[in-house]
C-alpha cells in the first residue's frame, strides 16, 4: 500500500481535531471546575446538574420561607407574652377590687385602670410586622380589633411549605385567639337569687330546710317547677313536691337526677344554686326554677297566682305578661333592646358550634324526627302595631299572623317539612312580622318576595355570641319588639319542652367553653365599676368573685396558644436547619457528581498537551521530507 502526502495530511487533520476538542474539554474543566458545559457533552452527567440544581433550589426556598414564618412566629410569641403579663396585672387589680372594704371611689379607680389596661391589650391585639397585622387570620392588612374591641379579621391559618406536602402553620388567628373555644372548660351556670334563712337571715346550706328558706308563716309544702337543658340539648321538665323539714340538700338531688346525673349540683358560699357539667368543652346545660307554695295542684306555671313564690333567677327583662311574676314566666321574655337591635340571652348550639342559617331546630333540640311542635311569638313591628304569631312545625311548617296561616318554603319551590325548618328560615319569617312585609299571596313567588321586601328594612342573625339579633334598618327605631318561646314552656305535664329557648330568666352562665374576650372583658370591668361582688338579683353580671375564676381560664387560653405558636416556632426552626443540612448534603453530591478532580484533570492535559506537540514535531518532520531523502 502506498502512503500518500495527502492521506498523511487526512489523518493530521482527523487527529488534530481530536486532540484539540480534547485540550479544550480539559481546558474548560480546569478553568470552570465542572466536567461538562453544556447538554450535549454528557447527557447523564447534565440530567445530575439538573436534578442537584431543582434539589438546592427546593432546600433553599424552604430555608428563606421558614426564616420568615419564624420571624411573624416569634413576633406572635412576643406579643402575646406581653398580652397573658398584662392580663396578670388586670388579674392582680381585680383581686384588690374585690375586697370587701373598697368604696366606689376605689372601685371606679381600679375600674379606670382597667379600661387602660384593656386598650393596651387591643393594641397589643393589633400588632403589625412589616405592615401586616399577626392576628388577622389570612386578612393580614385587616386591622383585626377595633376600638369596641370587636374582631375584623378571619380565622384562616397561614401555612409554609417545609416539605413534600408538609406545612407548619406560621400564625395564631384571632378568631380563634379571642372568640375561640377551650375545651378543657366545664360549663358553669348559676342562679342569680342569694338564698338566705328566712329566720336567721344567714347564707343557707344544704343542711337547712324548706322551712328555713320560705319562713316560719309559711308550713305547707313547695312545689319546685325545674325546667333544663342538657349537656346534648335535650330538654327537661319536673315537678319536685317538698314538705317543710326537707332539706336543700334534697332539692339539689333533684336537679342533679333531672340532669341524669351527668352534672354537679352545689350551693355556694354566696346562697346561689351552682351546676357544673361534669363534661367538658361545648354543653348547652341551662336551668330555670321556680318554687310555689300551696300550688300542689297546679302543673301549668301559667294557672299559678297568688301563692307565696319562691324565686331562684331574677332578670328585669320585660316579660310578655306585664305585672306577673317574671320567674313564673321562665322562657315568655321579650329580647333585650338597645336602639334599633334586639337581643336574646340564649346561645344557639349546635353540634359544639354556635347555629348558622342551615342549622335545622330540630337538630338543636336533639329530636328527629321532631314531635308536633308549636312556638310562640309575641311582635310590636316596625309600626308600632302588635302581632301574635305561631309557628307551627308538626308537620308542614307554616307560621300564623293573627289568624292568617303562610306556608314555608324551602329553596327548590317544595314546602319545607317541620324537621327541615332552619335559623335561616327562621330569620326571614322573624324580618317579615317585624317589618310587616307579609306575603301578599301563600305561595313561592309570594313568599320570596315578602322576604325580599323584608331585609330591606331588618336584619336577622346569630351574633358572635350565639344569641338571635334582629337588628331595625328602618327610621321607627323606638317601635319593634320581640318574644320568642315553646308553646308548651310553662306545661309541665309535658317534660320534654321547652325544646328550645331564646330569651329566659334563666341561670346565668360563669363559664363556658365558648369565648367572646373583649366582651367578657368589658362585663368584668361593669363589675367592678358597679361594685357587683357575687352574684345577685340586683344585676345578672357574674360578679368579680366569677370573674376572677373566668380571668384565670382567660389567660389558660392565651397561655395555650402562646405554647401552640412556641412549638410553631421550634418545628420552623428544626425545618430550617434541616434544610440546612441537606443542603450541605446536595451540594457535596453535586460536587462529586459534576466537578472534576483537578489534580487528575491537570495531569490528563498536561499529556495530552505534551502529546499535541509530539504529534505536531512528527507532522513536522514528515512534511519536510524531500524526493530524495524519500529515494535514500
Amino acid at each position: 500500500m502506498r502512503v500518500t502526502n495527502q492521506f498523511l495530511f487526512d489523518n493530521f487533520k482527523s487527529d488534530n481535531g481530536k486532540v484539540l476538542n480534547e485540550l479544550n474539554r480539559l481546558t474548560s474543566q480546569v478553568s470552570s471546575g465542572q466536567k461538562i458545559q453544556n447538554s450535549y457533552e454528557d447527557s447523564a452527567v447534565y440530567a445530575d446538574i439538573l436534578r442537584f440544581n431543582s434539589q438546592e433550589s427546593e432546600l433553599a426556598g424552604i430555608k428563606e420561607r421558614s426564616v420568615q414564618a419564624r420571624s411573624l412566629t416569634d413576633a406572635s410569641d412576643s406579643a402575646l407574652s406581653e398580652f397573658t403579663q398584662t392580663l396578670r396585672d388586670f388579674n392582680t387589680k381585680l383581686i384588690a377590687a374585690s375586697n370587701a372594704t373598697m368604696n366606689s371611689d376605689n372601685l371606679e379607680t381600679i375600674a379606670i385602670e382597667l379600661e387602660e389596661q384593656k386598650k393596651h391589650m387591643i393594641s397589643l391585639a393589633n400588632t403589625q410586622m412589616n405592615g401586616q397585622y399577626l392576628f388577622s387570620g389570612s386578612a393580614t392588612n385587616t386591622k383585626p380589633i377595633d376600638d369596641e374591641g370587636l374582631y375584623h379579621g378571619n380565622d384562616n391559618a397561614l401555612m409554609t411549605l417545609v416539605g413534600n406536602g408538609i406545612e407548619i402553620q406560621s400564625n395564631v388567628d384571632g378568631k380563634s385567639l379571642f372568640l375561640g373555644d377551650d375545651l378543657s372548660v366545664h360549663k358553669t351556670i348559676q342562679t342569680n337569687v342569694k338564698l338566705t334563712n328566712q329566720i336567721s337571715e344567714e347564707p343557707l346550706t344544704v343542711e337547712s330546710s324548706i322551712q328555713d328558706m320560705v319562713g316560719d308563716e309559711f308550713n305547707s309544702n313547695v312545689r319546685f317547677f325545674i325546667s333544663g337543658t342538657k349537656s346534648d340539648g335535650t330538654a327537661f321538665k319536673s315537678i319536685v313536691d317538698m314538705d317543710p323539714d326537707a332539706k336543700i340538700e334534697s332539692l339539689l338531688s333533684e336537679i342533679k337526677d333531672g340532669y341524669g346525673g351527668d352534672v354537679k349540683v352545689e350551693l355556694n358560699d354566696n346562697g346561689n344554686i351552682e351546676i357544673t357539667d361534669l363534661k367538658s368543652g361545648y354543653s348547652q346545660i341551662d336551668f330555670k326554677m321556680v318554687g310555689v307554695q300551696g300550688a300542689s295542684a297546679h302543673t301549668n306555671l301559667n294557672d299559678v297566682t297568688g301563692e307565696k313564690i319562691i324565686s331562684f333567677s331574677k332578670s328585669n327583662y320585660t316579660s310578655i305578661i306585664d305585672g306577673n311574676n317574671e320567674s313564673l314566666q321562665m322562657d315568655q321574655q321579650y329580647f333585650e333592646k338597645s336602639g334599633g337591635k334586639l337581643e336574646g340571652n340564649v346561645a344557639l348550639i349546635y353540634n359544639g358550634a354556635f347555629a348558622d342559617d342551615t342549622t335545622k331546630l330540630s337538630d338543636m333540640m336533639s329530636s328527629n324526627p321532631l314531635p308536633d311542635k308549636m312556638f310562640d311569638m309575641r311582635v310590636t313591628d316596625i309600626n308600632g302595631d302588635e302581632k301574635n304569631i305561631q309557628l307551627d312545625l308538626s308537620t308542614t311548617s307554616t307560621f300564623i299572623v293573627d289568624g292568617t296561616s303562610y306556608n314555608i318554603y324551602n329553596a327548590d319551590e317544595t314546602t319545607t317539612d317541620g324537621s327541615d325548618f332552619t335559623i335561616g328560615q327562621l330569620n326571614n319569617i322573624i324580618a317579615m312580622t317585624i317589618s310587616d312585609k307579609l306575603p301578599t299571596s301563600n305561595d313561592i313567588t309570594g313568599f320570596n318576595d315578602a322576604i325580599i321586601e323584608a331585609k330591606k328594612l331588618i336584619d336577622v342573625d346569630i351574633n358572635k355570641s350565639g344569641h338571635l339579633e334582629i337588628n331595625d334598618k328602618s327610621e321607627n327605631l323606638s317601635n319593634i319588639q320581640f318574644a320568642m318561646y315553646d308553646s308548651d314552656a310553662n306545661d309541665f305535664s309535658k317534660t320534654n319542652t321547652p325544646s328550645l329557648s331564646f330569651m329566659s330568666n334563666n341561670a346565668v352562665t360563669v363559664s363556658q367553653a365558648n369565648l367572646n374576650f373583649f366582651d367578657e372583658i368589658d362585663s368584668i370591668i361593669a363589675s367592678v365599676r358597679n361594685g357587683v361582688i357575687n352574684l345577685n338579683s340586683d344585676s345578672r353580671s357574674i360578679g368579680i368573685q366569677n370573674s376572677i375564676t373566668k380571668l384565670e381560664q382567660m389567660n389558660n387560653h392565651f397561655n395555650n396558644a402562646q405554647s401552640q405558636i412556641g412549638i410553631r416556632s421550634k418545628s420552623l426552626q428544626i425545618a430550617e436547619q434541616k434544610a440546612s443540612a441537606l443542603e450541605i448534603n446536595v451540594m457535596q453530591l453535586k460536587a462529586e457528581t459534576t466537578e472534576v478532580d483537578m489534580a487528575e484533570t491537570i495531569m490528563n492535559l498536561n499529556q495530552v498537551t505534551l502529546s499535541y506537540q509530539a504529534m505536531l514535531q512528527t507532522i513536522t518532520k514528515v512534511n519536510s521530507l524531500s524526493l530524495l531523502n524519500y529515494m535514500k
